[in-house]
């Protein structure tokens, strides 16, 4: 895929300054970039620990959508485990869809703080949906 540097347009994503980097079709993995804005800051100076759940979530809902041809998802659950402090810098997340199916996919990720330091890992499982209007999600009333 060529769309370097694409900056998704959607409130979450510009709140975290997300941009596409890349996408491999042959192993389902995409990378993005983030910029945790100033409010993801602790007393430390640090990106908090729990806000980085939001690059990663952002990184595995894409490669849902690029793995599924265009389909969205709604996150079922995230284990995360946080491996060393991020600084406020931009940051890289590499998510990739283990297995893709029509209703349940299962997704790995990465992220690497701006000097290129494994800091985190994710798995997780998201529900494969329809776009708004397009189908019934399971659970609505």
């Amino acid at each position: 895929m060529t769309n370097e540097h694409l900056a998704p347009a959607w409130p979450s994503a510009k709140l975290m300054g997300a941009e596409f980097v890349s996408f491999d079709k042959e192993t389902l993995t995409v990378e993005m970039a983030f910029m945790p804005p100033p409010e993801f800051a602790t007393m430390r100076g640090k990106v908090q620990g729990g806000l980085l759940a939001g690059p990663i979530d952002e990184a595995l809902g894409a490669a849902v959508y690029l793995a599924t041809d265009g389909k969205l998802q709604l996150t079922l659950d995230i284990n995360m485990s946080l491996l060393r402090p991020v600084a406020m810098e931009r940051i890289i997340v590499k998510a990739r869809a283990v297995k893709a199916g029509r209703r349940i996919c299962f997704l790995e990720a990465e992220l690497f703080d701006h000097e290129g330091k494994l800091s985190a890992r994710a798995t997780a499982t998201s529900m494969v949906t329809e776009w708004p209007g397009q189908g019934k999600v399971e659970g609505d009333g």
